[in-house]
């Protein structure tokens, strides 16, 4: 298996696992956890007698194998995989036959094998877990982001091409029993890049400095899009960006390039502190906006938000709100709070029953993650 260009392939994982989620689309998935091979069988070889073990596997129907951190491996294919899976698991149950038995390890605990979507939610948990980000938290960076390291991520940024940390995810629109893509949102791996240039660093920990950041990686993906070559065969997509940008040469010069085709298709969503640290800036923000025919949307909603936010008053067209137990259990709690006009998208919607839930209570815009 070819290792990545850059160090994705988490996020690829976990945007995969998300889409057969909503889709509802049969998969199976096999995590190898090489880093979890015990001292006797923690040399060169082992580790790739682990990875051959598994690479059978590659050749099952519609396989996708991925590279993870600290060399474990992901692989999700369609269907059973039959033959190709008894082959793996055997291979690394013979691997592990050599281990004396003060050391065993279960298999389990070595190669976990995930049925998509039912089993999506654990996969993803276990994904969140092992990440290097978790594991960074865990252990604490040294330090927070200060301004002197924020001028220099700035100035590093300036020219920089940030395409490949740019992502993409689905906000489905569920019909009926069908689900269509209603637009792809794109936004920027903040943890990726930061994991990049400045490992040693919480980025979030000061959230003022942090949204300054935001505003660099804003003007970043907008530069990146704005070419009207590259947005020629683009569907309907959303943008995470701050009010500021939308006032800047960057945004500008990216409405500029925006075809005919998809004027009017185009979501911007905006954070509440955002919006009211600058009540007359995002106001001016707005108007242009609509006048251009972009929609808005108002990030990370939640009733108790929206008790104190007048999204009425606000004029936007779309409010996110996250899938929880709370909303659950009363799910008019904030959708009265919200005008008729305004839409909602159900976050956080990464099993069958979440999908369920959602049409049965009205929320036809749904998004994984």
């Amino acid at each position: 298996m070819q290792s990545p260009a850059y160090p994705d392939d988490m996020v690829g994982l976990r945007e995969l696992v998300q889409k057969t989620a909503l889709a509802a689309t049969q998969r199976r998935a096999l995590l190898l956890h090489t880093d979890r091979l015990p001292h006797a069988l923690a040399k060169p070889q082992h580790q790739r007698l682990a990875r051959a073990a598994i690479e059978g596997l590659t050749q099952a129907d519609r396989a996708q194998p991925f590279e993870l951190s600290r060399g474990r491996i992901a692989i999700v294919w369609r269907d059973r995989g039959g033959r190709e899976l008894d082959t793996a698991m055997a291979a690394i149950s013979h691997l592990l036959a050599d281990l004396p038995e003060s050391q065993a390890l279960p298999l389990g605990q070595l190669a976990s094998v995930y049925d998509l979507p039912e089993q999506a939610d654990w996969l993803l948990d276990e994904l969140r877990e092992n990440s290097p980000l978790a594991a960074a938290n865990d252990a604490g960076p040294s330090r927070a982001l200060d301004i002197a390291m924020l001028a220099r991520l700035e100035q590093t940024l300036a020219q920089a091409d940030i395409s490949r940390f740019i992502r993409w995810r689905p906000i489905l629109r569920l019909n009926g029993m069908a689900q269509v893509t209603a637009w792809e949102e794109r936004y920027v791996a903040a943890h990726d890049i930061a994991a990049t240039l400045c490992p040693d660093r919480r980025i979030k920990a000061d959230p003022w400095l942090f949204r300054r950041l935001t505003r660099s990686f804003d003007r970043r993906m907008l530069a990146s899009m704005s070419s009207p070559q590259d947005m020629r065969d683009s569907g309907p997509f959303a943008l995470n960006l701050n009010v500021g940008t939308l006032l800047g040469p960057e945004f500008l010069r990216f409405d500029a390039a925006l075809p005919a085709t998809l004027r009017g298709e185009v979501t911007l969503k905006l954070s509440a502190p955002d919006i009211l640290s600058d009540p007359a800036g995002f106001v001016f923000a707005r108007n242009f906006a609509n006048t251009r025919g972009y929609k808005l949307l108002l990030r990370h909603g939640s009733a108790a938000l929206l008790a104190l936010f007048d999204i009425g008053a606000a004029e936007l067209d779309y409010v996110e709100m996250p899938y929880t137990p709370t909303l659950a259990a009363d799910p008019d709690s904030a959708r009265l709070l919200l005008p008729a006009r305004v839409q909602t998208v159900l976050t956080g919607a990464t099993s069958p029953q979440a999908i369920a839930w959602a049409r049965t209570h009205g929320f036809p815009l749904v998004r994984g993650a």
